[in-house]
C-alpha cells in the first residue's frame, strides 16, 4: 500500500566537523581524560593517608584497624597523643560546627586548625620530632603522615607532652 522507496533514493548530505566542532571534540576529551587522571590521584593519595594512619596507630600499641573507624580513631589519637580527653570534645564540637557556614566562615576553621595543630604538636613530640615536624604534620600531611608512618621514628609513650598541648598556662 506505502511505497517507502523513495526515502532511500534521496542523499543526504552528511557535513563535517568545522574546525571549532573539533576543538571542542578534542577539548572535551581531555578535560575528560583529566578528570579521570586526578580522581586517579585523589584516590591513591587517600589509600596512602589511611595506610599511613593505620600504620601509625600500629607504631602506637593500638590495633590499626582502630584509625578506620570515624570519631572512635578521633578518641584514640587523644590517648596516643597524650592530650587530655576534653580535647576529644573540643575536636569534635568543632568538626560538627565546621559544616554550618552560615554561623562564621573564618573563627571556627581556624580553632580546627589550631586544634589539629595540638594534636599534631604532640603527635610530633611522641614520636621524637621537633616542633618543625608538627607544622609539616599540620601543613602538608600528605607528606608529614606517610613520613612518620614508614620511617625510623618510634613511639615514645613516656615522651614529655603536655596534656593541654601548646595551648598550656602551666610552667
Amino acid at each position: 500500500m506505502y511505497n517507502n522507496d523513495y526515502l532511500f533514493d534521496q542523499n543526504p548530505v552528511v557535513s563535517q566537523p568545522n574546525g571549532l566542532e573539533s576543538w571542542l571534540g578534542a577539548a572535551t576529551g581531555a578535560v575528560v581524560v583529566l578528570i579521570v587522571l586526578l580522581a586517579l590521584i585523589c584516590i591513591a593519595v587517600a589509600v596512602l593517608m589511611i595506610v599511613a594512619d593505620c600504620k601509625i596507630y600500629a607504631k602506637a600499641g593500638e590495633k590499626w584497624w582502630k584509625a578506620l573507624i570515624p570519631g572512635y580513631s578521633t578518641w584514640v589519637l587523644t590517648k596516643i597523643t597524650g592530650l587530655a580527653w576534653w580535647w576529644f570534645l573540643i575536636i569534635m564540637g568543632l568538626t560538627a560546627l565546621e559544616g554550618d557556614f552560615n554561623k562564621t566562615q573564618v573563627v571556627i576553621p581556624t580553632l580546627v586548625f589550631l586544634t589539629y595543630f595540638n594534636y599534631n604538636f604532640n603527635l610530633a613530640k611522641k614520636f621524637g620530632k621537633t616542633n618543625g615536624f608538627a607544622v609539616l604534620l599540620s601543613l602538608l600531611p600528605v607528606i608529614g603522615y606517610p613520613i612518620l608512618a614508614f620511617g625510623s621514628a618510634k613511639y615514645e609513650k613516656d615522651a614529655k607532652v603536655d596534656k593541654n598541648g601548646i595551648f598550656s598556662i602551666e610552667k
